[in-house]
């Protein structure tokens, strides 16, 4: 019997190694022979895909035009690398990882980058939870219901403030359209999994008529307790067919109204995120978590002399879930109340710069109620100023950015604590003929303290550790330089950068080793040393760090024959952490690179993608080696009927088809606590 079924009345309503490396002088010297390459054979004929609009990047460019390197996921390849959760979606993506804490919560990791560094945004707006303050805390999307997701990898603080020092996760969905869709409209998608007898559905409908349109979906996921496969601990002890309190339940759904005019959008919508999953480093504890947010949005097109567009955001959101030590035993609960506005203006070409300009605001008041509340009740206060100018020059486009945001933390019973960060951009990109580019991206941005970093003292159950803040911490400082390429060109594409990122006091949560033993310290519900103590003592600590690291990915089309076509896709990725006084950063993500086949027949498509992950050795004090693993995933859809927007698909997926023992070096329980085994998932989708 799954936990679920305990729960009750609480439910919710052998491939071989191989090793790549790339330094700046293999890019160099691929940037300068790959068009001469491509130019050198007669190209099939290609299909021309429409450009992809990055809403994140407030200009609305693609991501070619775009300094800064981004990752978007659209259409078809959205559709089959869709998971349960955000982090699992997008971790086999250059750059980019996943915290992982079971099947019921992971949020993205952007070059060893996470929690209170990494943004994540629903249609512009924070997801107002508190994902960030835990790896155990899901973030409040289902992915179900992503149109599109657009990652800002690198510092997003000029737009996105204090959050966005490692980068930005922005997913759109349809609850707020700028274009009217006439008529009826709309679908769903249902599968079936055979690794945890997974059930999943998600479906929307839409009505648009002249200047309104009508919107509403729904999104249900179900899954008991996933395959292992192999032992569930890592020194081989432990479960070995399935992972105990790893099951998971969520539902989510919204509405929402839309006024579309040639001169102005105004659009309402009403959300609904419900989950309840185990935390498999406990027998029975569970989380069961609930959220109702508003969002309004006014975009007004041509408002005064000199402005292009007033695009005006608000949202706010009730949070709340409740850490179930098992069923009926409420342990902390957590409570979130948040209100955000975003203003931004886009001026017409002045001087020859474009550019736009905004104010963000934010007002949250978080409390941690219960005998394990680490965090004490905080009040917080945000208010940021920005801008970001592009002017194009002859060899391509400048970039200029500024931001300043004064920031207010108001605990409960402990000082207060004021920051002013200041960051900073200057980016261009250079045109190296018609279908190539050359980017450098320079920034200085400035980060203060997340609330649980300055003011955490006691048990966290979830996660099985006794955490500690540093009250005297100071804002981080980061510079950060950046070089890329990008070339795109009938049946050849390739992105490739390099990066160094210099932080002056870097705050992380490390291992305590108070007495010098050599061992991690153990500590009681009280937070004495204790050493068969229930937690693990970890603590808040700044110095300063820095990484670097690459990314580089490849397509060619080695066929495009009428129906018949077939892509290679490359891709390989590294990013290094270390202390200036030596010593590497925690949970950092190894070296990858992997391989994948796309190919399309008619109504019949099919993808295969292998990815290699080394092994983590460069490992922080205390914490343990990360075996490396083989990842084989594959999917097959035949359109039953219709074209590729509308009509009737049969899908088929498996996950890890080599059934490997799989542990994210970036997970706090990955030595406890491995990925699914095996899976085999068959589904339908429907269009209208």
């Amino acid at each position: 019997m799954n936990a679920s079924a305990v729960r009750g009345a609480q439910a919710l309503p052998a491939a071989p190694r191989l090793q790549l490396s790339f330094t700046l002088r293999a890019l160099a010297a691929a940037a300068a022979s790959f068009p001469l390459l491509a130019a050198a054979e007669e190209p099939p004929s290609a299909v021309e895909l429409a450009p992809v609009v990055v809403q994140a990047s407030a200009l609305g460019r693609t991501a070619d035009e775009l300094v800064q390197p981004v990752t978007v996921l659209a259409d078809e390849e959205l559709q089959r690398k869709r998971r349960g959760t955000l982090g699992e979606t997008l971790e086999n993506e250059p750059g980019i990882a996943t915290t992982d804490f079971g099947a019921g919560a992971g949020r993205p990791v952007i070059r060893g980058q996470a929690g209170p560094r990494v943004e994540v945004l629903q249609n512009g707006l924070s997801t107002m939870d508190v994902s960030e303050l835990s790896p155990d805390h899901a973030v409040t999307i289902d992915p179900a219901h992503a149109q599109q997701v657009e990652v800002l990898k690198g510092p997003a603080t000029l737009l996105y403030g204090n959050g966005a020092s490692g980068g930005v996760v922005n997913v759109r969905d349809a609850r707020l359209p700028e274009e009217v869709t006439e008529g009826l409209h709309g679908g769903f998608d249902t599968s079936w999994g055979s690794n945890g007898d997974t059930g999943a559905f998600s479906g929307e409908a839409g009505y648009g008529s002249g200047k309104h349109q009508l919107r509403a979906d729904f999104g249900w996921r179900e899954a008991g307790d996933y395959d292992l496969a192999g032992p569930a601990n890592v020194d081989g002890s432990g479960p070995r067919r399935r992972l105990p309190n790893s099951d998971v339940e969520a539902r989510s759904g919204g509405a929402s109204y839309s006024w579309i005019e040639d001169s102005r959008t105004l659009g309402l919508a009403v959300s609904r995120f419900e989950s309840q999953y185990g935390l498999p480093v406990e027998e029975s504890a569970f989380i069961d978590m609930h959220q109702t947010r508003i969002d309004a949005q006014g975009i007004f097109r041509n408002p005064l002399p000199g402005l292009e567009s007033l695009k005006l955001r608000l949202g706010s959101s009730e949070y709340e879930h409740t850490e179930f030590e098992e069923p009926g035993v409420a342990g902390t609960r957590f409570d979130n109340r948040q209100y955000q506005g975003r203003l931004e203006a886009v001026h017409v070409p002045l001087a020859g710069f474009r550019g736009v300009a905004g104010l963000q605001i934010n007002w949250r008041d978080f409390q941690a109620i219960g005998e394990e509340a680490y965090v004490p009740p905080v009040l917080s206060r945000q208010a940021g100023l920005f801008i970001v100018e592009e002017r194009p020059w002859r060899l391509g486009k400048l970039e200029i950015g500024a931001r300043v945001d004064r920031n207010t933390n108001d605990p409960q019973g402990l000082p207060s604590r004021d920051f002013t960060p200041l960051s900073f951009s200057l980016g261009s990109v250079f045109n190296l003929g018609e279908h190539a580019h050359l980017k450098l991206y320079a920034t200085s941005s400035e980060r203060s303290p997340a609330p649980e970093e300055l003011y955490a003292d006691g048990p966290h159950a979830a996660t099985a550790t006794y955490e500690r803040g540093n009250a005297d911490a100071g804002k981080e400082r980061a510079q950060n330089l950046e070089l890329g390429y990008d070339y795109h060109r009938e049946r050849w594409t390739l992105q490739a950068s390099v990066y160094y990122n210099r932080v002056s006091e870097f705050l992380y949560l490390s291992e305590s080793d108070q007495d010098a033993d050599g061992v991690a310290d153990r500590v009681d519900e009280e937070g004495v040393l204790d050493p068969a103590g229930e937690f693990l003592l970890v603590d808040y600590r700044q110095a300063d760090a820095k990484f670097w690291g690459y990314e580089a990915s490849a397509g060619y089309a080695l066929l495009d024959q009428g129906p018949l076509r077939l892509d290679l896709r490359l891709f390989t990725d590294q990013v290094r952490g270390e202390l200036d006084g030596g010593g590497n950063l925690p949970r950092v993500t190894p070296q990858r690179w992997g391989l994948g086949l796309d190919g399309r027949w008619q109504q019949f498509a099919a993808s295969l993608d292998y990815i290699r992950v080394d092994r983590q050795d460069r490992i922080a004090s205390l914490e343990t080696e990360t075996a490396g693993y083989d990842l084989l995933n594959a999917s097959l859809s035949w359109r039953v009927q219709g074209d590729e927007q509308h009509g009737t698909t049969l899908y088929l997926r498996g996950s890890n088809l080599l059934d490997e023992d799989i542990r994210r070096a970036t997970s706090f329980i990955k030595d406890a606590v491995p990925a699914p085994g095996r899976g085999i998932y068959a589904g339908l989708r429907f269009s209208l």
